[in-house]
């Protein structure tokens, strides 16, 4: 088969796993009862970009699979600096909400559209990286099976160690928090 129609049927399976999220976020609406929906409007659709997201990216690992196969036998070298790239943002993610978290009103922080401008930041691209965080890690674990050479493995389980630490952090501290 060309890679042509490999990629092809990658994209059909993208848009089936887009559709079966939008699907998810659309069963869920139906079921959120109609008083919170009026009461909490923004934390509902919240939830529902976090579901979307969730499912869209679960239903996207087997087409992502393929991708993945195919772009380390045609670019191996674009693949690993994609995937390192998207692996450090990770951290930066988590210390930025952890930051803004800590210190709400602290005199330290920027000026006020500074501040916005981190918020549609952290809102568009801080969150949703650490939502898709463990599809990520499903990734990055793909690809080092897929990898043959020695060094894309080994930045590969550093990639991996980027995503695991943070969640595995997060983690204990639910643990802590709901006191097992």
């Amino acid at each position: 088969m060309s890679a042509g129609k490999k990629l092809a049927l990658i994209a059909t399976g993208y848009a089936l796993s887009v559709g079966v999220g939008l699907a998810a976020v659309a069963v869920n609406e139906l079921m959120i009862p109609a008083d919170i929906a009026q009461t909490s409007p923004g934390m509902v659709v919240f939830g529902d970009i976090i579901l979307f997201m969730l499912v869209a990216g679960f239903f996207s690992l087997a087409p992502t699979w393929f991708l993945l196969k195919l772009t380390v036998e045609k670019a191996p070298r674009a693949v690993l600096a994609t995937e390192l790239l998207i692996a450090a943002i990770g951290p930066a993610s988590w210390l930025a909400v952890t930051y803004l978290a800590g210190h709400p009103g602290s005199p330290s922080l920027p000026p006020q559209a500074a501040l916005e401008l981190l918020g549609l930041l952290i809102a568009f691209g801080a969150i949703p990286r650490m939502v898709l965080g463990p599809v990520l890690l499903v990734i990055e674990g793909a690809t080092f099976l897929l990898a043959r050479e020695r060094v894309a493995r080994a930045l590969l389980a550093a990639a991996m160690l980027m995503d695991l630490i943070p969640l595995s952090m997060f983690a204990l501290h639910l643990a802590r928090a709901t006191g097992y």
